[in-house]
């Protein structure tokens, strides 16, 4: 692609490649009149204000956690998250040729909904050989519990995407249909919101077509295929979870929909109906919008081995007890070998042409188009024939003899398994990029959302980016860049759509508590206990490198190796630095403490607990408000921003930096949180976690006796946020039993050990309790256990050394409490949180994510 990139802002000097359609300018080098109101605003905020808007949307998408799982570009390395990007600049599309799109999709839309039905029922294309037979019979995607499958609202197929691209001449192509559960409309979402923040008067003055009443229209729908209660129905988005490329955008969707997101593990079917299991008991379902694989959806009738969706669930839906969107069975109108066969079906059901024709496709499974494939096997893209897969289309031309003898080969070996397409130049848009405008191709997935009143186009698309053609082949993600596509109209658009509900309608007003999956809970229990970790591992490394950094020389501080010794029983640093005679042979401490600090390979470490934070609050992030979620993120990051090498004084300002993110996120938990089950187990783990790391720090610091008492008081004090506290009531006077006091025995101190117990006790409860028990729960004695042990515990006598230079009767009292504690945390579990996934222990580590 031979093309001028330049550095003037002006789109009059951007140069488009001669062999392609260009979106901004006609072949004659003029700017498309849609283009011409964006060309004039962006030429007005010059060089400065487009870098400045490119600045503030990498700035928004960070805050807002915007990421994307992709595969490793490295072989063998699973997926990594990598953050969103996004154009400054839209793709504009004039209303008059959109109005041609929206037609060819509509029609589209109900020819799939009318195969798909055919596929699954009666089966004429197939009698009347329209489409060929082995398309059913030898395929592996196809299952015998799809079939007769009902349909609600009249319709499969409710929300379907396709993929398209704009050939030399401007017409558009559809390379790919996506019936399943297509992805991208959480991401698109995203794009117009942060786009309209950036140019907020642009576009009202371009009358763009709004997106909110194709939501709207939306979340309505999906309500009115309720069974039953249809005045207020519960609808709940089935997501596959954490790990999956759809974390994001459904915890987003769900969020901006209304709608309680659910995974397989929060589901179960008793009576014929789907329940969401919560504390409080069982939750009638009426409408589930899945995102999860048919296949995957009933281990009993499906994949035995699926743990994302939920046994008996296609019974559910045969009863009429469940509205399911889209129908399981609809990954079957969008295999690829079906593709060819399109326009024939049209003409069968509709008796007319298809308006979007579809990138020429050749199943080689017939005898005529595997001997056209492997004759022009340079010109074409070979595909899977039944699965639509994230993976590149392969290209002949591209491969060597060898490869490409293979890819013959296993062609003539199982010809109904490829299909091969006709390679589509895709059309280029200006991307303002490294301060300059490049072009860049551009493709389109666009959305259709199909009631029982026809088929709504959302009046935009996802655009996907790449300098290159070949990597917007594949998914909805792919590309380098997205970017926000405006529908121009010529006259102004109606901005009345909203979200909100009307003014007038009744609601009745309650106070939830008791609907919150188990899984939650236990997702909330660990950020707590992750959040409450990663304070404390950062305040022992700031007293720590306060104390390096000072102008003392080490071995004139009496506390360091009491410090010392507390980073090594959280696991920061090895434990041979705590144990004097080892301590010698190993690297110098002022050397090694920053390099920790940045090693995430340390299993208990700060940047595991950080990484830990995250990932519980990405599980739970529809329950999270918007600023709580921008805090961690951005602690994250600067935890992990480049550091100079042994450079402590910038190290104490990062673990500064921290403890303030932390502070600010528990307070925003606090202020946003309602004081229903949710909260109490975010509590429960902040209170379980800051009992055993006082605890820990108490064992490591003050249970020895030796030199400059005063010194580790002050240090310990200092660490546990209550040196204030202390001089406001002691002055200057330190020592150890009034320390103790404050920290273990203080039950008006938050930071003591004391405190937490009782405020466990207390949420214990109020926790939800069975009817039939009587008494005290396993886990409430145990918690009154220890407060009875703080209860009892005399701090002069807690401060008296034994004969081993050591404090037998703390020690022995911290001991019990880092036994007790951990044994707690399992019992909550099991009382509570007994059906999820798998554990997380007191004082190890997440288990690996498999992606």
């Amino acid at each position: 692609m031979n093309a001028t990139v330049t550095s003037n802002c002006s789109l009059s000097d951007y140069q488009p490649p001669a062999d392609r359609y260009d979106e901004c300018k006609t072949a004659d080098g003029k700017i498309r009149p849609s283009w011409q109101l964006l060309a004039a605003h962006v030429e007005q905020l010059g060089l400065a204000g487009m870098n400045e808007r490119e600045s503030t949307i990498d700035q928004l998408l960070r805050e807002n956690g915007t990421t994307f799982l992709v595969e490793n570009e490295n072989e063998g390395e699973g997926r990594q998250n990598r953050p969103w990007q996004l154009s400054p600049v839209p793709l504009v599309i004039d209303s008059e040729s959109w109005k041609k799109v929206e037609a060819g999709l509509a029609q589209r839309t109900r020819l799939l909904e009318a195969v798909l039905g055919d596929l699954l029922g009666r089966q004429r294309l197939v009698k009347e050989r329209i489409v060929p037979a082995e398309l059913l019979a030898a395929n592996p995607i196809f299952q015998r519990a799809y079939h007769g499958v009902p349909s609600f609202g009249g319709t499969r197929l409710h929300i379907t995407a396709t993929d398209m691209a704009r050939a030399k001449d401007g017409a558009w192509w559809v390379v790919s249909d996506r019936t399943r559960a297509p992805s991208g409309l959480g991401y698109l979402l995203e794009n117009r919101i942060i786009t309209s923040r950036v140019f907020p008067r642009l576009v009202r003055q371009s009358n763009t077509r709004r997106l909110a009443h194709f939501f709207e229209s939306l979340r309505v729908h999906l309500r009115s295929l309720a069974p039953a209660m249809r005045e207020n129905p519960r609808v709940a988005l089935l997501t596959p979870g954490v790990d999956s490329y759809r974390e994001f955008e459904d915890a987003y969707l769900a969020r901006y929909l209304g709608l309680t997101l659910v995974q397989g593990t929060d589901l179960a079917v008793r009576g014929g109906r789907l329940n969401l299991k919560t504390l409080g008991g069982l939750l009638s379902i009426e409408v589930l919008w899945r995102h999860i694989s048919d296949r995957k959806c009933d281990p009993l009738e499906l994949l035995p081995d699926s743990t994302e969706g939920v046994t008996g669930l296609l019974r559910a839906i045969r009863g009429g007890n469940l509205a399911v969107a889209n129908a399981i069975g609809s990954v079957m109108a969008q295999i690829p070998a079906l593709m060819p066969f399109l326009p024939g079906a049209n003409r069968f059901f509709f008796g007319e042409d298809l308006k979007l024709p579809s990138v020429a496709t050749y199943w080689c499974g017939g005898p005529k188009e595997l001997q056209y494939v492997l004759d022009n096997l340079d010109t074409l893209a070979i595909r899977g024939a039944f699965a639509v897969t994230g993976t590149s289309p392969i290209h002949p031309q591209e491969l060597s003899s060898e490869a490409r003898s293979e890819l013959v080969s296993a062609i003539k070996a199982n010809p109904r398994e490829y299909i091969a397409q006709e390679r589509l130049p895709h059309s280029t848009t200006p991307v303002w990029n490294d301060g300059k405008w490049q072009p860049w191709h551009v493709a389109l997935r666009c959305f259709q959302l199909q009631t029982e009143r026809g088929v709504e186009v959302l009046p935009g698309a996802l655009a996907r980016l790449s300098p290159t053609e070949r990597s917007l082949g594949r998914s909805a993600h792919s590309g380098q860049m997205a970017q926000d596509c405006w529908i121009a109209s010529d006259h102004p658009v109606d901005s009345d759509a909203t979200l909100l509900a009307p003014a007038d309608a009744k609601i009745v007003l309650k106070r939830s508590g008791d609907e919150l999956p188990s899984r939650v809970a236990e997702h909330l229990f660990w950020l707590g206990r992750y959040a409450e970790r990663g304070e404390a591992i950062a305040r022992l490394l700031r007293t720590t490198l306060t104390r390096l950094a000072s102008e003392n020389e080490l071995h004139e501080l009496p506390e360091l190796p009491r410090l010392v010794a507390g980073l090594a029983a959280i696991g920061q640093i090895e434990p041979d630095y705590a144990i004097a005679p080892l301590e010698v042979s190993m690297p110098r401490l002022e050397d090694m403490l920053p390099a920790s600090v940045m090693d995430a390979g340390q299993p208990r470490g700060l940047q595991s607990t950080i990484g830990s934070v995250i990932h519980n609050a990405m599980v739970v992030r529809d329950r999270l408000s918007i600023d709580a979620y921008r805090i961690i993120q951005r602690a994250e990051a600067d935890l992990n921003a480049p550091l100079a090498e042994r450079n402590i004084g910038r190290l104490i300002e990062r673990m500064n930096g921290l403890i303030v993110d932390l502070l600010g996120f528990a307070g925003v938990l606090s202020e946003s949180f309602t004081r229903t089950h949710a909260w109490q187990f975010l509590e429960l783990g902040r209170r379980l976690e800051r009992a055993y790391q006082t605890a820990e720090l108490l064992s490591a610091t003050l249970v020895p006796v030796g030199r400059g008492e005063r010194a580790v008081c002050e240090a310990v004090l200092e660490t546990s946020d209550s040196l204030m506290t202390y001089r406001s009531r002691y002055l200057n006077l330190v020592r150890v039993a009034p320390t103790l006091d404050l920290l273990v025995t203080d039950e008006t101190n938050p930071r003591s050990i004391r405190f937490q117990l009782d405020e466990i006790c207390r949420v214990l409860d109020q926790l939800p309790n069975s009817s039939s028990s009587v008494g005290l729960g396993h886990d409430e004695k145990l918690a009154l256990e220890l407060v009875h042990y703080l209860r009892m515990a005399d701090p002069n006598d807690l401060s008296e050394s034994g004969d081993a230079d050591r404090r037998i009767k703390l020690q022995r009292l911290l001991d019990r409490m880092l036994e007790v504690l951990p044994e707690l945390s399992n019992v909550i579990a099991a009382r509570y949180l007994i059906h999820t996934g798998a554990t997380q222990s007191l004082t190890g580590v997440l288990p690996p994510i498999i992606s």
